[in-house]
């Protein structure tokens, strides 16, 4: 079975992220696409009115429904501390030992995976795949991709995809005005 690992703070979850994963059902077409909102994302700090973690999964519902082969996987929300995804990875592992893994990652991640806790891991057990953020990452994406081939033997696909231009930041910092106006 082939299944895509889709995580992320999802803080709020958006219709560019849903974008992504409609990207991966159709270009990827994995058996099965897991969704995983993280609790404590190691590179970034959820800001102090975030939604609880219950909350962004239920949202991440609402944002995912219907997108075809797709559930939402609360694994990582179960744990405590830092949602390192070498971790979630090892215990997917257990759960689908003959499964094909593949690692959904935007252009920010796939730019710094090096530094990722245990990339190395991730690269053995995950076939890299990347979607641009914004139209002019084809490049960088594709160059990376060649480096982390030639470097590390990774395994990498670049998934063509029309970006959305929204952040989940600039929702949170216009959720309050919005609500505030009545």
């Amino acid at each position: 079975m082939k299944i895509a690992l889709y995580g992320g703070s999802f803080n709020p979850p958006h219709l560019g992220h849903r974008a992504v994963a409609v990207t991966v059902a159709e270009q990827l077409r994995p058996d099965l696409t897991l969704v995983i909102p993280s609790r404590c994302p190691p590179h970034k700090e959820l800001a102090e009115d975030s939604p609880a973690p219950e909350e962004r999964l239920r949202l991440c519902g609402m944002t995912f429904a219907g997108v075809a082969r797709t559930e939402l996987c609360d694994i990582e929300l179960r744990r405590d501390g830092a949602s390192y995804t070498a971790d979630t990875v090892e215990q997917l592992r257990a759960r689908y030992p003959k499964d094909e893994l593949y690692l959904v990652v935007g252009t920010d991640m796939l730019l710094c995976f090096e530094h990722w806790y245990r990339f190395r891991y991730l690269i053995e057990q995950c076939v890299l795949t990347a979607v641009a953020r914004e139209d002019e990452d084809m490049e960088c994406l594709t160059d990376k991709a060649n480096r982390l081939r030639a470097d590390f033997g990774a395994r990498v696909l670049v998934l063509h995809h029309d970006p959305l231009p929204v952040s989940s930041s600039q929702l949170l910092q216009l959720l309050p005005a919005r609500l505030g106006s009545g």
